[in-house]
Formats: structure tokens, sequence, C-alpha cells
């Protein structure tokens, strides 16, 4: 396993080179592992219902881009409230922002970014949780690349019973979390339809509730209150179990090596 040295060092973003950012619609934010357009593994994520915030070191989702940019893997946050509007998808809330990463994913292509040949992962937090699970259980989230699915705390009441998993998926739940409550997640998880192919692996963390990796407001990163919903061992887990869940699924800088 790699070091997590988003837990103990300053952690510096990744800016998205000239043009591709340029390219992309103002409600979806690329940050590179690197400002080259090389073909590399690529991840979309769906924030929870606060919304993206200010993308900055302490923000969750700027920090974990920068955790995964570390493993070479280029990161799209949807700031999906604005999406929404822009596409007025139909549907589900988990098959509206399918919908808003499939339209991404054809917009960064045609930008010659996030490469058909190369593994893209779908996270999601809360409400962003049913984009990400809706991408793994239907034959969108496949066909257009993505290989695995990874869940903070997710809302899933639009998900169908059984669910008909397609992608392997690991879910990271506190067993304190009034808001999205582990039992519906348990429940998804028992109910699905089982492949062997498709791992369905459920973090569970004592004591930890809703928000549990929020270190820091996401519109004011820098600041020095810390939410009362954030759980510093809960949060160092979670981190631990996406290395070795990317690890075990072989996502990272080296599974596309297409030059």
């Amino acid at each position: 396993m790699r070091p997590l040295s988003l837990l103990c060092l300053p952690l510096l973003l990744a800016v998205a080179p000239a043009g591709a950012q340029d390219a992309l619609p103002a409600d979806l934010h690329l940050i590179p592992a690197a400002a080259d357009a090389k073909p590399r593994p690529w991840a979309i994520f769906f924030p929870r219902a606060e919304g993206v915030g200010k993308l900055a070191p302490g923000n969750q989702y700027a920090d974990l881009a920068a955790f995964l940019n570390q493993r070479g893997i280029d990161v799209l946050v949807v700031d999906d409230d604005a999406a929404l509007k822009r596409l007025k998808p139909p549907g589900s809330a988990g098959e509206k922002r399918a919908a808003i990463a499939i339209d991404a994913l054809a917009r960064l292509r045609a930008a010659g970014r996030f490469d058909m040949r190369c593994p893209g992962i779908a996270i999601g937090w809360s409400r962003g949780g049913e984009g990400a699970l809706t991408l793994a259980s239907t034959p969108g989230g496949p066909d257009s690349g993505f290989r695995a699915a990874i869940v903070y705390y997710p809302s899933v009441r639009g998900q169908p019973s059984p669910w008909p998993q397609r992608l392997p998926v690991l879910a990271l739940q506190g067993t304190d979390d009034g808001t999205a409550p582990a039992k519906r997640l348990e429940a998804l998880a028992a109910n699905r339809v089982r492949n062997p192919e498709y791992p369905f692996v459920l973090n569970l963390y004592p004591g930890a509730g809703h928000r549990f990796d929020v270190a820091h407001p996401v519109d004011d990163p820098g600041s020095t209150r810390t939410p009362g919903d954030f759980n510093a061992a809960a949060h160092k887990a979670a981190l631990e179990a996406i290395d070795a869940f990317l690890t075990e699924r072989a996502l990272g800088g080296a599974s596309c090596a297409l030059d």
C-alpha cells in the first residue's frame, strides 16, 4: 500500500492545461494528475447536497482529487446543481447524474481527455452517491468506460431492488448516520444481483455519522473550524480502504500505459 500523504502533508492541486478547462462548461471542474494530455485513468465526482464549494486544499473533493492525482488518476468534479439546470435530464436523482456524467465524458473526449481505453471510477457522496450507484448498475456505466464505483454514505432511495450490480463497488458508511442510514445501504448490498466478478465491499465505521470526511467547510477550506460531523479515525480508514480497493482493482497510472 502506498503512503497516505494526504493525511499529513499539504497538497497542491494540479492545474488543468490551457484549453482543457476552457472546453468544458463552468460546472465541470477538471483536476488532472499532470498538465499534459497523456491518457490516464480517470474519476468523476458527484458531491453531496451542499455542493462543490471552493476547490482548494482542505475542501473534501479537492483533497480526494489530490489523493487520486498522486496515483496518476485525472479527476472531474461536477457541480451537479448547475449541470442539472444546464442539461435538464429526465429520470431519478441517480439517472440524472448518470446523464451528466455521460455528457461530460463526450465533452472531455472531444477535447482529447478521459480516453475510453483507460478505466474510469464513479465517486459520489450522499445524494451524489445515487449517480455513482446508477452508473454501477446500468449498462451506460461500463459502456462509457467506468470500471468501479466508490460511494461515501450514499442515498439509495432511488435504486431498484434487487439491485443489478455491473461494477465493483466500495461503500464507506458510518454506523451512526441519521441522514443516510446504514441499514438502507446494507439492504441494497444484501438484495443485489450477485456476480463474483463484481464485489460489493461495505466498510462500516463505528460511531461515524453523515459527512464523516468533512474536515473543513467546503466553501471555506482554509478555516480552522472543524465541522462536528468530522470523524478523523473514520476518514483515515476510508482513505486506506480506497487505496487498497484501487490497488486490488489495478486502478492507477500503470493501468493505462497506452504508449
